[in-house]
C-alpha cells in the first residue's frame, strides 16, 4: 500500500475529524482489531453478531486511527466520524484505487470465480506484476479491503467479485472500475434473494460499467447452453460509460474462442485453444469446467501481449487451492475435496468431473444442501438428482449418493424415485462420515461437496484421517 494522511480519509468520505491530527500517515487500513496499530486505519464493522465500535478504545491506545459512526468515541486518539463504517470504507478504497492507471481485470459468475481468477493470475504472472484477491476477499468489505494492496509495482489486478443482493455489484465496480471483466456463468446461485436468472444476469450485468474505458478492456462471457441469450437479454449495456465489446468463449455453441480436441488424460485433460492463435494445452485438473475456465485465461493473455506457449506451460502447473477440487489420496481411495461451496451447477459440473477419473473403483459422491435457494429449494435439489439420473443413462452411473440436509434429501428422493442407484440420507455430517467409511473401498473415488454453511470438510476431515 502507498501511504497516505487523514486529511485524504477525510476528504474521500466526507467525514470529520473529531480528534487527531490531519497530517497523520495511513500505511494500512483493516477490519480486524487484532490487526490494528500505529500507522493505520480501523474500520469498526457493524455486524449481525457484533458491532466493533467496542474495540476504538484498544485500536487508539494501540496507536491506530478509526472512523467511528458514534461521536461519543471521540474523546481520544484520532477519530472520523462518518455516518456509515462501510460505505466510508467503500468510498475510501474508491478513491485510492483511483490513484493508479493499471489494467483492472473483474471476475464475476455464479461459479467458477475463485478458479478462474487463479488461473488468470497464473498466466498473467508470466508476465506482468499482478495482484489477484486474496483469500475469499471477493464481498463488499473483501473487494474494498483489496484496493489497498495495490502499490507501485502492481502492473496488473484481477479481483473476484462476489454478490448475493441486489445492487452490490453495482457498488462493488465503483470501487474497482474494472475494464476488463469475465462472467463465468449465471447459475442459481442466491436465486433465493434475487429470483430468477435473468435477475441475477441483470445484477452481475453491472460489472459492465467500465468495460472498455482504457486498456483495451472487454467483457468475456462463458457462451455455453443458454448463456449468449441470457447475456444478451439481460446485463445492463446501457449502464456502460463506454463501448462495452462482449466475446464469448466456450465449447458450445460456435464460440469465437474455444477449445477443439478435449481428451482425458491421466494426470488431467488437453486440448487445443483457438482465439486469435492456436495452442495446445494440458491441465492437471479434471472437468470440463476447467477447460472453459483455461480458455478465457488464455484468451486474456492475447488481450494482455502474454505468450501462448508460456501460458500454456504454466497452466499446466496449476493446483487446485484447499477445498476447490483437492485430491486427497488415503487408504487406498481417492476423495476430491471440494466443500469451500457449492450451487446445483458446480455440483453437477463435479459430479461429471468424477467420470474423468481412473475407470475402476466405484464413484460416490457425498452432498451437503445448497443454501440461498429460497422457495426453489426442493425443485433445484431435484436437479441434481435428475442430473444423476442422466448421467447415468450416458453410462456415467454413480455407484451410491449420500446426502446431509433437508435440501439435500430430495437429491435422494429424486434417483430413488427413478433408479436403483444406492441412497444414504444421513442426519449430519458424523452420520456421512461413518457410513461412506462403512461402504468405500479402495480404488473409489469420492466427490465430497456441499455449501459452505454445510461444512462438509468435516466429512473430509474424518475420512482421510
Amino acid at each position: 500500500m502507498v501511504s497516505f494522511c487523514i486529511r485524504d480519509v477525510v476528504k474521500a468520505t466526507g467525514g470529520t475529524l473529531l480528534r487527531g491530527d490531519m497530517d497523520m500517515t495511513i500505511n494500512g487500513v483493516v477490519t480486524d482489531s487484532r490487526e490494528a496499530k500505529e500507522g493505520t486505519l480501523f474500520v469498526p464493522i457493524i455486524g449481525e453478531r457484533v458491532d466493533a465500535h467496542r474495540f476504538i478504545p484498544d485500536v487508539v491506545e494501540a496507536g491506530a486511527a478509526t472512523f467511528s459512526a458514534k461521536k461519543e468515541y471521540g474523546e481520544q486518539g484520532t477519530v472520523i466520524y462518518v455516518e456509515d463504517t462501510l460505505v466510508a470504507l467503500q468510498q475510501l478504497a474508491a478513491w485510492y484505487r483511483s490513484q493508479f492507471d493499471i489494467p483492472v481485470i473483474g471476475v464475476t459468475g455464479s461459479v467458477g470465480k475463485t478458479t478462474t481468477k487463479e488461473m488468470l493470475s497464473t498466466v498473467l504472472e508470466t508476465r506482468y506484476q499482478v495482484l489477484k484477491t486474496i483469500g475469499n476477499l471477493n464481498s463488499q468489505i473483501g473487494v474494498a479491503l483489496m484496493m489497498f494492496h495495490i502499490d507501485e509495482t502492481t502492473e496488473l489486478a484481477v479481483f473476484e467479485m462476489g454478490m448475493s443482493m441486489p445492487g452490490e455489484m453495482a457498488r462493488l465496480v465503483e470501487i474497482a472500475k474494472p475494464q476488463t471483466a469475465v462472467m463465468t456463468n449465471i447459475g442459481v446461485s442466491h436465486i433465493g434473494n434475487l429470483g430468477s436468472r435473468e435477475a441475477i444476469a441483470f445484477e452481475k450485468g453491472h460489472i459492465v460499467k467500465y468495460v472498455g474505458s482504457s486498456h483495451n478492456g472487454k467483457l468475456y462471457v462463458c457462451g455455453n447452453g443458454d448463456l449468449q441469450s441470457l447475456t444478451n437479454e439481460n446485463i445492463p449495456y446501457d449502464s456502460c460509460v463506454a463501448q462495452c465489446e462482449t466475446v464469448f468463449y466456450g465449447t458450445e455453441n460456435d464460440c469465437p474462442i474455444t477449445a477443439t480436441d478435449v481428451q482425458v488424460t491421466a494426470e488431467g485433460q488437453k486440448f487445443v485453444y483457438r482465439g486469435k492463435e492456436t495452442c495446445a494445452v494440458e491441465l492437471s485438473v479434471m472437468g470440463g469446467h476447467n477447460v472453459n475456465n483455461a480458455i478465457v485465461a488464455l484468451a486474456l493473455c492475447e488481450q494482455f501481449g502474454v505468450d501462448l506457449q508460456e501460458a500454456a506451460a504454466a497452466l499446466k502447473a496449476y493446483r487446485p487451492f484447499s477445498m476447490r477440487g483437492e485430491r486427497k489420496d488415503c487408504h487406498g481411495y481417492h476423495v476430491i475435496d471440494d466443500t469451500y461451496n457449492a450451487s446445483p451447477d458446480s455440483i453437477n459440473s463435479n459430479i461429471d468431473a468424477l467420470f474423468d477419473y481412473d475407470e475402476k473403483g466405484a464413484k460416490i459422491a457425498v452432498l451437503g444442501d445448497v443454501l440461498e435457494l429460497g422457495e426453489q429449494m426442493e425443485e433445484l435439489h431435484r436437479g441434481i438428482g435428475r442430473f444423476v439420473l442422466q448421467e447415468a443413462e450416458k453410462g456415467k452411473k454413480l455407484s451410491h449418493v449420500i446426502t446431509v440436509g433437508e435440501g439435500a434429501s430430495y437429491i435422494c428422493k429424486e434417483i430413488e424415485e427413478h433408479s436403483d442407484i444406492p441412497t444414504k440420507v444421513c442426519a449430519d455430517n458424523d452420520e456421512a462420515a461413518r457410513y461412506l467409511k462403512e461402504i468405500v473401498r479402495p480404488g473409489d473415488w469420492v466427490l465430497i461437496k456441499g455449501s459452505r454453511g454445510m461444512h462438509m470438510d468435516e466429512v473430509v476431515e474424518k475420512v482421510v484421517m
